[in-house]
């Protein structure tokens, strides 16, 4: 299940990681602080401190960030 996958990130030492969305969208969630989870919704909270609910059945895969040029 994504949200195991997505706990074990953060019981790890942590590292920044982005959440892609079967709608394209990328999510960065540069710190513990950005992100709550639970079996039925994950909500991450965007840099505007705007806070997104997501079914986890549409998160598509969790990436390491792309390093800025």
């Amino acid at each position: 299940m994504i949200v195991d996958q997505i706990r074990q990130r953060l019981s790890k030492g942590f590292q920044p990681f982005v959440i892609r969305l079967s709608d394209g969208r990328e999510l960065p969630v540069p710190q513990r602080d950005f992100i709550a989870l639970h079996p039925r919704v994950v909500v991450v909270i965007d840099r505007e401190g705007i806070s997104h609910s997501i079914n986890p059945l549409h998160i598509v895969s969790i990436n390491d960030p792309t390093p800025v040029a």
